[in-house]
């Protein structure tokens, strides 16, 4: 646990940010690629207006699409692994699955839960709406509920990266009174990306959506890895130092302690 204020740990992020893409280049690159390709070939599925494609093709683009996104998790969950471990580690690139991929596969496993909570929560909802129409009433307090315990568990994740096992409690525990902090952290890191797409699509929007069909899906979609790498990078750095100032209880359980 370290002394950070708030303002540091919100420009050390950028700062961390800036120094994980240009010290690990290859890597970001690599991310963006598969982001990219992913993305355009789940773009070529057929389309639900067209008659002339069986089932079974239908079938075998949806296992295709469901295997693009299991590849983006697990890049995006390397990209993250790598990024805590850069900035609490000064680890560089290699080892690209650090830990036997044991961080890797814990990261697998989080998701999955938020996944299948996510889900729990929809059919919550669905039921209230179908047996007492009151679909809002249900919906609201259980979104709340949902971002509140992400936000209270979200310093499990750079634990993780260290090598430590799922700690929920301890996790729970180290983020004690800190939810608004790390909303705040969050927000005002996240800020300038937020900014630069807004600008970005304001000025570039009009010429991809009058552009070739072929040609706008290919920008829209190596626009949005670029910008969902930098979202990881950020996401990844901000928590890293969140983590040192907060974290207490989740330090007895790391492999790797932090320099």
């Amino acid at each position: 646990m370290e002394q950070l204020t708030f303002g540091a740990c919100i420009k050390k992020g950028w700062i961390s940010s800036w120094q994980a893409v240009t010290q690990m280049p290859w890597l970001f690159l690599g991310v963006c690629a598969v982001f990219a390709c992913t993305s355009l070939l789940t773009a070529q599925r057929p389309s639900a207006a067209a008659g002339d494609i069986d089932t079974m093709t239908r079938v075998g683009h949806g296992l295709l699409s469901l295997v693009w996104l299991v590849l983006q998790l697990v890049v995006s969950g390397t990209l993250t692994i790598k990024v805590h471990r850069f900035v609490l580690l000064g680890e560089g690139a290699h080892p690209l699955v650090p830990l036997n991929g044991k961080p890797l596969g814990r990261y697998a496993l989080v998701w999955l839960a938020v996944v299948l909570a996510m889900l729990a929560m929809a059919g919550l909802t669905y039921i209230a709406v179908r047996a007492f129409k009151m679909g809002f009433l249900v919906y609201v307090p259980l979104l709340l509920v949902y971002v509140f315990v992400l936000i209270r568990l979200s310093l499990l994740y750079p634990s993780i990266a260290l090598g430590s096992r799922l700690t929920l409690r301890a996790a729970w525990q180290d983020s004690r009174g800190h939810v608004w902090s790390i909303i705040g952290v969050g927000f005002v890191t996240y800020l300038p990306l937020f900014i630069v797409t807004a600008l970005f699509f304001i000025a570039a929007g009009p010429k991809i959506l009058h552009a070739h069909q072929t040609q706008g899906i290919a920008v829209i979609a190596i626009v949005q890895a670029l910008l969902n790498a930098v979202f990881i990078v950020f996401a990844a750095a901000s928590l890293s130092w969140l983590y040192r100032r907060y974290a207490r209880e989740l330090l007895t359980h790391a492999e790797n302690a932090p320099q």
